[in-house]
């Protein structure tokens, strides 16, 4: 056999040179891919740090509380945006949005994220699971809790006002239709994280059905919405407000006075009672979330006679002498720093004696025998559920203690067992009252 090696060569040539072409336009389509991913990052990173007006984010601070309390100070290891940086709150918003229109909670919007790390998140969030009007069951699922949701959709629709983008407006309004997809079908009601029920905690119905209320009246913020979504954000809204006062708490005192009061933190969706959340928040008459409820009912602009009654009944019940706790303050003493359940603290919180402190109110008061404070504990129930009326100090492990200094120095520390809005409740009353007269 013969070889042509002229022939040969000029074959490998050909070849080696076809090789070098195609290795040639592959590496130059992989530097203009990787240099179309710098200029997006350029452009992204430009877009996110120009400054505008400043919105006001004390929505969020539960839920970035919870994101960085882990670290001393709560001063997280992640750069974060100034408030006036709104495109990068509204850019995070997007991109961590679930596929069912909610959000995880305890999202730090301020989080300076690249796009890449967006990307990458938006990707994962894709097989999480979508929620209606159940409890969310994976751990990043959509929630309304800790400030979530309501939040965002006004945030965006305050970012929409300086910057019209598209993307923010459908961001928007797939939030707004996860929230009418988010309300109980029989109760009105709105669920938190902690418990399928009915959730007062966290303000979850307070702020729903505030922006429902909102949307519903045209605000000129959500003027933006679709007529249809208003409309059904109008049903909703009253069909919450039927389920607020249903659930409003009738107490038989000791001398067998019944009184309407307040509101548990969680009732149930079938009955409408007060029920058990996590291990330290039993069946109860709730303060604080309850406070908060009042003077939304007070901005109803005619309020009908049933709201009426309403807060004239809850306010009554926050001022009566029993119901206050007199003399007595909350102190901080320094203590060597450590980490409690995932948060970081350098001091011990305790209750002292202070003759010129202003009353205190307890986050829980006990309901009277005709209420079931059993079913539904999450463990073992510790100690005797207190008297009708009278402060309940509920430690982790359902364990009921005699005074606020008994609780663990975590609880102590870590959770709201007293508070003082119900005064400022009072005062608004008061105004009110003077309105209503009018």
């Amino acid at each position: 056999m013969t070889v042509n090696f002229s022939h040969f060569l000029f074959t490998k040539i050909k070849y080696s040179g076809l090789i070098l072409l195609v290795f040639f336009i592959i590496s130059c389509t992989s530097s203009y891919c990787k240099m179309s991913l710098t200029e997006s990052e350029q452009d992204f990173s430009k877009k996110v740090l120009v400054h505008y007006s400043a919105i006001d984010i004390k929505d969020f601070s539960d839920g970035f509380n919870h994101a960085r309390y882990k670290y001393p100070d709560s001063i997280p290891p992640w750069d974060l945006y100034d408030t006036d940086q709104i495109a990068g709150f509204a850019e995070n918003m997007v991109y961590l949005q679930n596929p069912d229109g909610g959000w995880a909670k305890n999202l730090d919007f301020q989080r300076k994220y690249s796009l890449k790390e967006l990307l990458q998140l938006q990707n994962q969030n894709k097989s999480i699971t979508p929620v209606t009007y159940g409890l969310k069951t994976d751990s990043h699922g959509s929630t309304i809790d800790n400030g979530n949701i309501f939040s965002q959709i006004k945030y965006l629709a305050q970012v929409y006002v300086q910057i019209p983008e598209q993307r923010y407006l459908e961001c928007m309004n797939k939030a707004i239709q996860w929230i009418l997809n988010a309300q109980h079908p029989v109760s009105g009601g709105f669920t938190g994280a902690d418990v399928f029920a009915i959730t007062y905690n966290d303000d979850v119905m307070t702020e729903t059905l505030r922006t429902l209320k909102n949307i519903a009246k045209n605000d000129s913020l959500y003027s933006v919405v679709p007529a249809e979504m208003r409309q059904k954000a109008l049903n909703a809204y009253n069909k919450g407000i039927e389920c607020v006062l249903k659930t409003q708490i009738i107490l038989t005192l000791k001398d067998g006075t019944k009184i309407l009061t307040a509101w548990c933190q969680q009732h149930s969706h079938d009955t409408l009672k007060p029920v058990w959340a996590r291990e330290f928040e039993p069946p109860s008459v709730c303060s604080t979330e309850s406070a908060k409820l009042v003077e939304f009912l007070m901005e109803e602009d005619n309020p009908s006679q049933e709201i009426i009654n309403a807060i004239e009944a809850a306010c009554n019940w926050f001022d009566m002498d029993e119901v206050r706790i007199h003399n007595k303050k909350i102190i901080k003493n320094p203590a060597i720093g450590e980490v409690l359940n995932g948060r970081y603290y350098n001091y011990e919180q305790v209750m002292a004696d202070d003759v010129s402190a202003q009353d205190l109110w307890a986050r829980f008061y006990a309901l009277d025998a005709s209420y079931d404070v059993e079913t539904g504990a999450r463990k073992p129930i510790k100690g005797i559920y207190p008297e009708v009326n009278t402060p309940i100090w509920c430690d982790m492990g359902c364990k009921y203690c005699e005074n606020f200094n008994e609780m663990s120095k975590e609880r102590r520390n870590g959770y709201g067992y007293t508070g003082n809005r119900p005064k400022k409740t009072l005062e608004k009353y008061e105004a009110w009252k003077n309105d209503l007269v009018k």
